[in-house]
C-alpha cells in the first residue's frame, strides 16, 4: 500500500508535469483516498475498463485519454479515483513515442516532445508488417510504393497527421525524413505529403498509446513492488481514429 502524495511523486519523476502542453496537463478526474493498493493502467477509460477496475476493486486507474462525463455514473458505488496522463505520457522520456521507437529499433532516435525521428532502414512493405505486429493489428491504412526503402523515420504521437501538424511535417521533411508514423490520416495530409513522396503509415490514434501504456504498467509494477501495491493493465481501447467526421461531415451520429 502506497500513500497517495508519495504515487504522486513517483509519477512527477517519470512523467514530469512540466512535459505536458499547457492546456493539456496531467489531472486526476475523480481523486482517489489517500492509501492506493491496487492501482489499474489503461489507453482509453472504455466501460468495460471501468466496470472490470471496478469490480477489480482498483483503487485509481491511470488511464491516456480523457474521460467523458457521461461516464461518471459507471463509477457509482465506488470510490475509485482516476489519473489522466495524455500529452505528459506522450512526451516523457520513456512515454508513448519513445517506446515506440524502441520496439521498432529506430537508431539515433532524437525526440522533441510528442514527435521523435532516427534511422529505420527496410522496405514499407517490412515496416508496415513490423507495425501491424507490433500493435497486434491486421489492418493499417498506408500510402506509398511498398518496395520502396525506408530511411529516416518520423514518429508522431496522436493526431500526427492532422492538419495543425503541417509546420512540423515540413521541419522533418526538411531534415531528411521520408516516412512518418501516426495517427489520423486524411485528405489533407494524403494530399500534402505524397506531393512530396513522403511514405505514410496510420498505426491507429489509441493503438500506437498501446505499447507505452503497458510499458508504464511495467514501470510502476517495479516501483511500487515495494509497497505490496498491484498495477494491472486493462487492454480495451477504441480501434478508431477520434477525428473521422472532422473529414467526412454528416457521420457525427
Amino acid at each position: 500500500m502506497i500513500e497517495l502524495e508519495k504515487f504522486q511523486a513517483i509519477i512527477e519523476e517519470i512523467a514530469p508535469a512540466a512535459l505536458a502542453d499547457k492546456y493539456d496537463p496531467p489531472f486526476f478526474w475523480r481523486k482517489p483516498g489517500n492509501l492506493l493498493q491496487k492501482i489499474g493502467v489503461c489507453v482509453d477509460p472504455t466501460e468495460r475498463n471501468f466496470l472490470m477496475a471496478k469490480a477489480d476493486g482498483v483503487d485509481l486507474l491511470i488511464s491516456h485519454h480523457p474521460c467523458l462525463e457521461k461516464d461518471a455514473s459507471l463509477l457509482d458505488g465506488t470510490e475509485m479515483g482516476v489519473l489522466v496522463l495524455h500529452s505528459v505520457w506522450n512526451k516523457a522520456p520513456e512515454g508513448n513515442t519513445a517506446t515506440l521507437a524502441r520496439l521498432l529499433n529506430l537508431r539515433d532516435p532524437v525526440q522533441e516532445g510528442e514527435l521523435i525521428y532516427g534511422r529505420l532502414e527496410m522496405t514499407l512493405r517490412d515496416l508496415l508488417f513490423a507495425c501491424q505486429r507490433l500493435l497486434q493489428t491486421p489492418l493499417m491504412p498506408y500510402a506509398g510504393d511498398l518496395n520502396a526503402q525506408t530511411g529516416q523515420v518520423l514518429i508522431i504521437s496522436g493526431p500526427g497527421f492532422a492538419p495543425v501538424y503541417r509546420e512540423q511535417w515540413d521541419k522533418y521533411i526538411a531534415l531528411g525524413c521520408d516516412t512518418f508514423l501516426s495517427a489520423e490520416l486524411g485528405r489533407f495530409a494524403l494530399s500534402h505529403l505524397t506531393r512530396q513522396e513522403i511514405k505514410l503509415v496510420d498505426l491507429g490514434h489509441s493503438v500506437m498509446a498501446r505499447p507505452g501504456m503497458e510499458h508504464l504498467t511495467y514501470t510502476l509494477q517495479t516501483r511500487l513492488k515495494i509497497f505490496h501495491c498491484e498495477v494491472i493493465f486493462y487492454p480495451d481501447l477504441y480501434t478508431v481514429n477520434y477525428q473521422a467526421a472532422s473529414f467526412y461531415p454528416g457521420l457525427e451520429g
